[in-house]
């Protein structure tokens, strides 16, 4: 039989940082892939804060093709998983590799699924505009009908990163990249950031809709992964199995 590559992930705390900022920028560039779309759309800029937005006044009601921003953001993360799937299989060098495995655990493929599977998130929000009924009589149709769309989705690049893996315990390494930056995103920037934002901090509203806060988390986020690209492509080394 060919050999087969398999990757072991590099738990070095450097690594780890740089896949926190990477995961945090991914999350940003989600919500921007939203409200782009809306201004496209609309023609103007909506509201935001660091995990809510909305499209301008009555853009709805005069552009019903403004329902796509629900669905640009999940779309974005959907390619970034997939386009990661397919580098993690078929890269050519260790690089290329590490940068799939990044793109599929740094793309909160588990937060997707979880709020699908809670009846929240933009898929189901995006269903509901499109099909619920006026009884709400097929609700539950669209929750189940949301959940199975996304897991359908997500697990395939899910199922090949862990194949890739090959660190003792494995399952726990899995899992930890799945879980703790979900909670990490939901106390940095639910809870801390937009917390700041409610408190009037930088929360002057300047480009793009946004206010200034959120731009410099964005900054802060692409600078600290631009500088450090070389973890990207670090960040796990390639191991042979016979």
């Amino acid at each position: 039989m060919p050999a087969t590559s398999s990757l072991q992930i590099q738990l070095t705390f450097k690594n780890l940082l740089v896949f926190i900022f990477f995961f945090f920028l991914m999350h940003e560039l989600h919500e921007l892939a939203h409200i782009i779309t809306g201004r496209l759309i609309c023609g103007c800029w909506g509201t935001r804060d660091f995990n809510v937005w909305d499209i301008c006044t009555d853009c709805q009601r005069q552009h019903p093709l403004a329902i796509l921003a629900t669905f640009a953001g999940p779309i974005f993360t959907f390619i970034m998983l997939w386009l990661g799937r397919y580098w993690l299989k078929y890269g050519k060098s260790n690089g290329v590799k590490s940068f799939g495995l990044i793109l599929i655990l740094g793309n909160m493929q588990f937060g997707r699924m979880y709020m699908a599977a809670t009846g929240s998130g933009d898929e189901v929000w995006g269903l509901r505009a499109l099909f619920l009924n006026h009884d709400h009589s097929n609700l539950q149709v669209i929750k189940i009908a949301a959940f199975a769309i996304v897991a359908i989705i997500c697990m395939p690049p899910l199922i090949t990163a862990y194949k890739a893996i090959v660190n003792k315990r494995k399952i726990l390494v899995f899992i930890g990249f799945l879980v703790i930056p979900l909670i990490l995103d939901t106390v940095v920037i639910l809870i801390l950031l937009n917390g700041i934002l409610l408190k009037g901090l930088l929360n002057q509203v300047w480009i793009m809709g946004t206010p200034l806060l959120v731009t410099a988390w964005f900054i802060l986020c692409a600078v600290m992964v631009s500088i450090n690209t070389g973890c990207l492509s670090r960040f796990a080394k390639s191991t042979v199995i016979g």
